[in-house]
């Protein structure tokens, strides 16, 4: 009975580790800054893990289902859409949310081409999240990868604050079907970023 009950786990986790898709461009972001002098802004999300761009893994890759025998299913976006745009969505959201004029740029890593936006869109801050790891390792619970860094400068390309995330950490016991999952880890995106945000140096810049 044991082993039939066990055999029925691993079918049943198999199953629930194939096509997940997690949304992160629909997470709610509570930042700590609100719109004050500096109202309008320049924000453009960055790729640079390093398996995306080896072009090992694709630019919707954002982590790791594992089935019941610890086989490993690639999770992507719900939108299908790259994870640094969907989180230069989420995030660029949330300014607006504070009170600011977001010019989201996407789909460029050329600093040059942002101070060129920001000046002819009359922004006074670029800022930059630049992502060098993100993605969850799902098992019987949730592992959570990140590397992140954001960045304030002025329109000279000058920096005047950033902050930094790196660390490898369990956030949660797994759940039965992505969704439940999906909920876990975009909650904590939110988290994460809001605790990006909250550096006291960031505060003051923006």
């Amino acid at each position: 009975m044991k082993k039939i009950i066990w055999l029925f786990v691993v079918v049943l986790l198999s199953g629930c580790a194939v096509g997940n898709k997690y949304d992160y461009r629909s997470s709610s972001i509570d930042l700590p800054v609100k719109s004050t002098e500096h109202n309008d802004l320049v924000f453009s999300a960055e790729d640079a893990r390093p398996y995306v761009l080896q072009g090992k893994k694709n630019p919707n890759f954002v982590g790791l289902q594992r089935g019941g025998f610890g086989n490993p299913f690639d999770v992507t976006t719900a939108s299908g859409k790259p994870l640094a745009e969907d989180m230069s969505v989420a995030i660029t959201n949330a300014l607006k949310d504070s009170g600011y004029q977001v010019l989201n740029v996407e789909g460029t890593t050329d600093f040059d081409f942002l101070v060129n936006s920001a000046t002819k869109n009359g922004a006074t801050r670029i800022v930059t999240l630049k992502v060098r790891e993100w993605k969850s390792d799902i098992f019987m619970s949730i592992t959570l990868h990140c590397d992140l860094e954001l960045k304030v400068f002025n329109t000279n390309g000058e920096m005047l604050a950033n902050s930094n995330m790196t660390f490898v950490e369990e956030i949660g016991g797994a759940q039965i079907g992505g969704a439940k999952n999906s909920e876990e880890v975009a909650r904590e995106f939110a988290k994460r970023i809001g605790y990006l945000f909250n550096k006291n140096d960031i505060r003051s810049v923006l």
